[in-house]
């Protein structure tokens, strides 16, 4: 519908929305497509938040795939579109998008700053998913290091938050990694 009567704004979030469903479903190559295209309209329109985005979700899809010299790429420019634009919760995103591949790459204390300023956003705008995300994040970093007592102490504060916000999954994923420190 949105092609019919030419809402280019639309056609790009609908492509978009379907390139989450087919990265989602493992079909890399469709997602890819459908976000470069849907990222293709946002440029032509101007469209510079949903542009950050479509970014940001190449960047994971190139994660995904192991090209993590071109997720980074593509991070950092969302990232620099994010910060252009003032739009917090994009640049949340993306540093915790460059967290992940700091890791990846095991640069703990690049990632433990990234995880951090990205923290911080996720406080200030109130995204308690967000924010439990980042805690558990910091709390793997920690667990790496084989730092036990902060481990807990963050896998503890994710927990909190997840089961205040009802999100099962992350709730699930803290006790798991807390039973992992209390097994060690």
């Amino acid at each position: 519908i949105d092609r019919e009567i030419g809402y280019r704004l639309g056609e790009a979030g609908s492509l978009n929305n379907l390139g989450i469903i087919a990265k989602t479903r493992g079909d890399l190559e469709i997602a890819e497509r459908l976000h470069k295209e849907s990222l293709a309209i946002r440029r032509e329109i101007g469209d510079r938040e949903g542009e950050a985005s479509s970014l940001n979700n190449l960047g994971i899809i190139a994660s995904t795939r192991g090209d993590l010299e071109e997720a980074e790429r593509l991070h950092k420019e969302s990232l620099a579109i994010d910060r252009e634009i003032g739009y917090r919760e994009g640049e949340a995103s993306s540093l915790n998008n460059l967290g992940n591949i700091a890791e990846t790459r095991g640069d703990l204390e690049e990632a433990e700053r990234l995880y951090k300023e990205s923290l911080i956003i996720k406080r200030e705008i109130g995204n308690r998913l967000g924010e439990a995300s980042s805690l558990h994040n910091l709390g793997l970093i920690s667990n790496t290091r084989g730092d036990l007592e902060e481990a807990e102490r963050l896998y503890k504060e994710s927990l909190a938050i997840d089961r205040e916000i009802g999100n099962r999954l992350g709730e699930a994923s803290s006790l798991h990694n807390l039973g992992l420190i209390a097994d060690t």
